[in-house]
């Protein structure tokens, strides 16, 4: 039996490991995961070639590569590298398992560890680390995923059907001319979800209501659908008959799209929308002033406003406004929630309409404890307070589940079976081959659905490796299997619409490496920001020089109670408060690296010559010479060389490092001289992922799919996002130069300053 070898760890081994592996390979008793591997340069290409037969093809090399785990750069560098060992001079079909064939189908697992893998290699990239212990510990921890954990998969579920806009008019619920703005473009008519209808149904009888629903549930709809059903209703209305409150500008921009679309269906419709928030000019509100429409998006803060302008009056005092709807309810708590609270209350005593005023809240999942029942007066209790009206427990609508896979549950011997007996041929794997599979039903039931007091509900994502171990577990196969046949079922269910998924990935900065002070063999190493380990260790956070990596700890030292104390490692900017409190740096002594009596080694400039004592440190570096110190785990300094560990400490700022010597001014900030773990910030993690995915995909796509390749991002503030927009075109920018740059120094060898700006334009693309 083959045994399974981690590609990525593999080409980190000496020479005589990858050859001893080499030939295992050679004799089809190894299997090589590529999980990871983005690329692997020749010289250890050709040593894991070594004892593989030089006329193996494309068949035989797929025995040995487990092609369910190589990315799309690396498949194509096996490819050529082949090509290249069997002499030929035409490109020969891809390797690819079928996932990856030749169509536009996108392999996510794949693609997310590429992803996570330029991310990874961006980070290590800025880190220097010297001691090889540390190094092999931050290895070990990122390849555990420590900065990025499994991703987690979540089925989109499937809601129950209600009715469609045509039955909705038949049993009178909607107008009739409903069915001409809810239908699609081929002219039939929407189906709506069974809460969509509840929700159509409790405004009709003209009572508030709560729809906690989860995303992509079509909440929306439960309020506009009634709104327009009552304007249709009574056309001679005019002035504001809907006020719908939102927490964000940029849901109000998205809504505004969506009615919008919905009026388009209709021409010389007599509905009206607008939007009345801070990002309109001056003579546009002065415009919606004059002529309120029906329907009002703004926000809470807005909503404030028009409640104390007098020339605003029209859009809040309206005698047909009916319609009061808060997107988002959950937002709305604390100091907020009770600020909106008042506000709801002012402008009830305000409106004309104030008995008939209907209030309605959309939320996503508002509480998650208890009964469906219990859960249902929760919410009606927090909307009550909110509104200032009852909402009936029965009046908060959630969502309605469905199986979307209807075969009977299968058992573990079906199981086994379709594990074992693998997925059918890319041309066979249908709609309804998916469907009937034993497979299909276990994961919409263990990654989608779960069946509590009656009735379907979501279950909470799980990764993907969670849920091949619970498989494993009930088949008692291999883990390893389950999770390849996993991956290529939830790839399947997603090409043929059999079981949509998403795939949430979760991704954190380094923080620091923490260490007890003792010696290198022995010291204590960790990620976890904690103050203590056992036996009373102090752990503190470890900073790497720059140039040479050498890890120094960041302390606090008490002179006069002779005790160093940890300092947060985010503090490498911040001055000490205490005038008797020395912030500063301490290394483990080591051979070499300093002594006493290496003070010629500082730089001159610290110095002054003087005829009796020669040479002497100048007053302002005096204290930067390193002191020799022996630390106890527990921080204490002691006067015995048999106790504790010696250290050097230097205080800040870092002026020079002890192993390289490199020397840096008082004026640099102590992150421009040592790093952390991460030493990037928010916004060029982001800027990475951005670029990393948007690049990748459209290497996996082509044509139309390549173009309509984007990302979208969101962030808390306007103030943010400005900041995420300029940083992005800088690093674009500032990449593309580069990048231009090296194409020309690589094509002419070298440049003169003469031909430097032409070449380079040239080489931009520019015209």
């Amino acid at each position: 039996m083959a045994i399974t070898v981690k590609l990525n760890e593999l080409i980190q081994q000496p020479e005589n490991a990858i050859l001893s592996i080499s030939t295992l390979l050679g004799q089809n008793l190894a299997l090589l995961d590529c999980s990871g591997v983005v690329a692997v340069n020749p010289q250890q290409l050709t040593l894991l070639f070594t004892a593989i037969p030089e006329g193996w093809d494309f068949r035989e090399i797929k025995e040995i590569f487990d092609f369910s785990t190589i990315t799309l750069t690396f498949n194509h560098q096996l490819q050529e590298w082949i090509n290249q060992r069997l002499g030929r001079t035409q490109s020969q079909p891809s390797i690819t398992n079928y996932e990856l064939s030749t169509t536009n189908d996108l392999d996510i697992f794949n693609f997310r560890n590429e992803v996570i893998g330029d991310y990874r290699r961006y980070i290590e990239s800025f880190l220097k680390i010297r001691d090889s212990k540390v190094k092999e510990f931050v290895d070990a921890e990122l390849d555990k995923g420590q900065l990025w954990t499994d991703p987690l998969v979540q089925l989109n579920p499937s809601y129950r059907k209600g009715a469609t806009a045509k039955e909705l008019v038949q049993q009178q619920t909607l107008h009739p001319d409903c069915e001409r703005y809810f239908c699609k473009q081929d002219g039939s008519p929407f189906s709506f979800h069974y809460h969509q209808k509840q929700a159509f149904e409790t405004a009709q009888r003209q009572e508030p209501y709560v729809v906690t629903t989860g995303t992509g549930s079509g909440k929306s709809m439960t309020y506009v659908v009634p709104i327009f059903d009552d304007l249709m209703r009574h056309p001679e209305i005019s002035g504001v008959r809907a006020i719908l409150v939102y927490p964000m500008n940029a849901l109000i921009n998205s809504q505004k799209e969506e009615l919008d679309k919905f009026l388009r269906q209709v021409p010389n419709t007599h509905i009206r929308v607008e939007k009345y928030t801070g990002q309109e000019s001056l003579t546009r509100k002065t415009e919606i002033q004059n002529n309120p429409p029906h329907i009002l998006l703004t926000n809470y803060v807005m909503l404030e406003l028009m409640l104390s302008r007098t020339h605003e009056n029209k859009l809040v005092e309206s005698p047909n406004l009916k319609f009061l709807v808060l997107d988002e309810l959950h937002t709305y708590r604390g100091r907020q929630g009770a600020d909106v609270a008042i506000l709801i209350r002012k402008l009830r005593q305000r409106s004309k309409s104030n008995d008939e005023l209907l209030c309605i809240g959309t939320s996503a999942t508002m509480s998650t404890v208890g009964s469906r029942e219990q859960r249902r007066q929760v919410v009606a209790d927090v909307a009550s307070k909110l509104f200032g009206v009852e909402i009936k427990p029965g009046n908060v609508i959630d969502e309605t589940l469905e199986r979307s896979i209807q075969r009977a549950e299968p058992t573990i011997e079906q199981l086994c079976q379709g594990i074992l007996a693998g997925l059918p041929t890319e041309l066979e794997q249908t709609p309804t081959e998916f469907r009937n599979h034993s497979l299909s039903y276990w994961i919409e039931m263990n990654f989608g659905l779960e069946e509590r007091e009656g009735y379907l509900v979501r279950r909470q994502p799980i990764s993907l490796e969670t849920g091949a171990t619970k498989l494993a577990e009930q088949t008692q196969l291999l883990e390893e299997t389950c999770l390849t046949v996993l991956k290529q079922m939830f790839l399947w269910g997603s090409k043929t619409n059999g079981l949509a998924f998403r795939l949430h990935q979760f991704i954190s900065q380094g923080g620091s490496v923490y260490a007890t002070i003792e010696s290198r063999d022995k010291r204590y190493l960790t990620l976890e920001g904690q103050y203590t380990t056992t036996d009373n260790r102090l752990l503190y956070p470890l900073v790497f020089c720059r140039e040479c990596g050498q890890d120094y700890y960041v302390v606090r030292y008490d002179a006069d109670k002779h005790i160093i104390l940890p300092q947060l490692p985010t503090a490498l900017d911040i001055s000490p408060d205490d005038a008797d409190i020395t912030e500063g740096y301490l290394t483990l002594d080591e051979p070499e690296l300093w002594d006493t009596g290496d003070e010629d080694r500082l730089p001159d400039s610290w110095f002054s010559e003087t005829k009796k004592k020669g040479r002497v440190a100048k007053k302002d570096f005096a204290r930067f010479i390193p002191r020799k110190l022996q630390v106890l785990p527990n921080g204490n300094v002691t006067s015995s060389l048999l106790q504790g560990t010696t250290c050097w400490f230097i205080p800040k700022p870092f002026l020079t490092c002890l192993n390289c010597g490199v020397l840096h001014d008082k004026k640099r900030n102590e992150f421009a001289k040592l790093s952390r773990l991460s030493s990037e910030g928010r916004s060029t993690a982001t800027t990475l992922l951005c670029l990393s995915t948007t690049s990748r995909l459209k290497q996996v796509f082509t044509g139309e799919k390549a173009k309509a390749a984007k990302i979208l991002s969101f962030t808390d503030n306007r103030q943010d996002a400005s900041l995420q927009a300029g940083h992005f075109n800088d690093f674009v920018q500032t990449s593309f130069l580069r990048a231009a740059l090296l194409g020309a120094i690589q094509a002419k060898g070298q440049l003169a300053h003469s031909e430097l700006a032409s070449v380079v334009v040239q080489y931009m693309g520019i015209t």
